[in-house]
């Protein structure tokens, strides 16, 4: 992605980035330290660690649900600021309170406001970038989303010790300027057109999308698997690491390998592959990374974790989103991204729930829960690589919007092939290629 196709965004573009660019400052101040709070300074157990993690992760799904629905009812903007508001209050509060149940409602609060927040702005993205520029769009997204990851571990690492406490109380602000930005600086409604009229019957048409339910059913496990790397990365830091908290720098790194190497996966290996072949083997480094971290006895084997791991979040994230948005309706786009949400929201609660109970068994059997990490990869690779790549209505659902009028530049996607074979990501059916050029289109 160039300077040129850059400057040719919507400048409201240039603003959710920026928002995203804050959301994930915020979350990622948090996200690497908090369960080693929850352990060290609440002295909370494993399980109870799980069940607070997976509440946000439910909490998330409800505020996605309702996200959706307002956001292509009442406006975008309105909804992405009252979301980052109300997810204010939820760091905050985490920095305020140490008991269970108020740590737990915290939780819950967080969740909600980023549910609220997440779905409204992909489709705000979706819904403000030309059909030519959307791929860059997303693309600009991911590059804002690990600049403030990458940001908030060298915060946390050069300029905040001690108490953990005045952490939260700054994620808090940041979300509160997140809020006042997009109410003062985002186009009004639902930009433009305005927002249309639709009817609660019309999201019955969401749930009568088989392909589209069915690869969310793969989802749930998928973003199972996912949820496992910020679970059990902090609290194995716990057992090894003299400061467990420079744990966030694994994120820092992590982000800046996603910037400087997604375009290179994306050239080589996204756009070269079946999406549902390329989502198999993120699925599969992911379950390798995060099997990987019982070997891990000092920062660089961390750190080499987390490299294999990203590697697989590299395939699976943007894979995800834009078959997302192939299965779904213009106009219903609000709710089909916030549906994804829930799913995302479901797999994670699940993720970390389980992971709670597995880590405790791994209290007493050390090699379980890593076992079960790379085991449930390669599982998840032959459920998606083989089975639902085979699975005829999915096929024909992402051929059908291959052939649509308008559709974005290099979005990977499958095409009118024979459904029986592999088919190529790109317009003229060949064969896959992987790591080397692809010829011209027929």
């Amino acid at each position: 992605m160039g300077i040129s196709e850059m400057m040719k965004l919507e400048r409201p573009l240039f603003i959710l980035m920026l928002g995203v660019l804050l959301s994930h400052l915020g979350t990622y101040m948090v996200v690497p330290i908090l369960p080693i709070m929850l352990k060290v300074e609440a002295g909370l157990s494993l399980v109870q660690i799980g069940i607070v993690l997976a509440s946000i992760a439910i909490s998330f799904q409800f505020g996605g649900i309702l996200g959706g629905f307002l956001a292509d009812r009442i406006g975008r903007r309105f909804i992405i600021g009252l979301g980052a508001l109300i997810g204010a209050g939820g760091l905050i509060g985490l920095g305020l309170f140490t008991s269970y149940v108020f740590l737990l409602l915290m939780a819950i609060t967080i969740g909600l406001g980023n549910g609220l927040n997440a779905p409204s702005t992909k489709a705000s993205i979706a819904a403000l970038s030309s059909k030519e520029h959307q791929t860059t769009a997303f693309s600009l997204r991911g590059i804002a989303a690990n600049i403030g990851i990458a940001t908030a571990g060298l915060v946390i690492f050069f300029f905040i010790s001690g108490s953990s406490q005045i952490i939260f109380w700054i994620a808090g602000i940041i979300y509160i300027v997140l809020a006042l930005k997009s109410w003062l600086f985002l186009p009004k409604n639902c930009e433009d057109p305005p927002c249309p009229h639709i009817s609660v019957g019309a999201y019955k048409e969401v749930f009568n999308n088989k392909p589209f339910l069915v690869f969310s059913v793969g989802g749930i496990l998928i973003w199972a698997l996912y949820a496992q790397f910020a679970l059990a990365l902090p609290l194995r830091a716990t057992e090894i690491l003299h400061d467990p908290q420079n744990v966030a720098l694994i994120w820092t790194i992590n982000s800046i390998i996603v910037i400087f190497t997604q375009g290179i996966v994306t050239a080589w290996i996204i756009k070269r592959l079946h999406p549902l072949t390329a989502l198999g083997l993120g699925i599969l480094f992911i379950g390798f990374g995060v099997g990987s971290l019982y070997w891990s006895s000092a920062f660089i084997h961390l750190m080499i974790s987390g490299a294999i791991f990203v590697l697989g979040e590299m395939l699976i994230l943007p894979t995800i989103d834009s078959t997302v948005s192939q299965l779904s309706k213009a106009e219903l786009i609000g709710i089909f991204f916030a549906l994804a949400n829930v799913v995302s929201g479901l797999g994670e609660a699940g993720g970390k729930f389980a992971g709670g109970k597995l880590l405790e068994l791994g209290t007493e059997v050390g090699y379980l829960p890593w076992t079960v990490y790379s085991v449930s990869g390669i599982f998840l690779l032959f459920i998606v690589g083989v089975i639902l790549k085979r699975w005829v209505p999915l096929q024909l659902a992402l051929q059908e919007a291959a052939n649509k009028p308008n559709i974005p530049e290099h979005v990977p996607k499958v095409t009118t092939g024979p459904i029986q074979h592999p088919s190529h990501p790109f317009n003229g059916w060949e064969p896959e290629v992987f790591l080397r050029k692809r010829g011209n289109a027929k």
